[in-house]
């Protein structure tokens, strides 16, 4: 059996993989899913070796593949490309890059090409999943949540991933003046398991390639 394992930024991450995302990657490909939080910080991710380290230990076992789920939004400026990525105007392209120098940092560190490597950066935050469906508030929130806010959200996005990344303006930050006494990890989760594994992939282009990718490398790599 194909080990999947998946480096998180935080306990949100953790909570969901294990919650949502793994028997879900499971039931498709029939794979083994690990996750853990980067563990040469103190929390989040606040430089890029921290990454880099937890990569190196992993990516070298047998029968393995390796990826990420980190978030654009406040991501450290010492990750490989970063630089040159800010030039670029399209989004989608920016992680794109930032990706792809994860991927080329590795390789050109160790002197060898890592296909069973999977960088993935979530457009901007992790958060924005929560936003794959309104009737979780609903259900959940109802005498605590400011449906005004959350409709003019829903309102000016096609897709959660879209919502955009400024301190103020952020998934998680608007999470916060919509759910009075919001706790990412506990209603983050709770919202996500109501919503389901399925609508969010319906709903969030970017993470539905990213796990479709998945898929398929644990079901056709040697």
């Amino acid at each position: 059996m194909k080990r999947l394992i998946i480096i998180v930024e935080g306990d949100t991450e953790l909570e969901f993989v294990n919650t949502l995302l793994a028997p879900y990657l499971y039931s498709k490909a029939k794979c083994s899913v690990s996750a853990f939080k980067i563990k040469h910080s103190k929390g989040g991710l606040s430089n890029y070796n921290h990454l880099r380290i937890d990569l190196l230990n992993v990516v070298y076992q047998n029968n393995v593949i390796v990826t990420t789920l980190i978030d654009y939004y406040g991501l450290p400026s010492d990750f490989p490309q970063f630089q040159e990525s800010a030039s670029i105007v399209e989004k989608q392209d920016r992680i794109k890059l930032l990706e792809s120098g994860i991927k080329h940092d590795i390789e050109s560190v160790q002197g060898q090409v890592f296909e069973n490597l999977v960088p993935y950066i979530q457009l901007h935050e992790f958060e924005a999943l929560v936003f794959s469906s309104s009737e979780p508030f609903k259900k959940l929130y109802d005498t605590r949540c400011n449906f005004t806010i959350l409709n003019n959200v829903l309102s000016e996005y096609t897709s959660p991933e879209d919502i955009n990344h400024s301190y103020a303006t952020a998934p998680s930050k608007r999470l916060s003046q919509i759910i009075r006494g919001y706790n990412k990890i506990v209603d983050g989760n709770t919202i996500l398991q109501e919503i389901g594994i399925q609508t969010i992939l319906n709903k969030c282009p970017r993470f539905n390639q990213w796990v479709e990718k998945l898929i398929f490398k644990t079901t056709n790599s040697e």
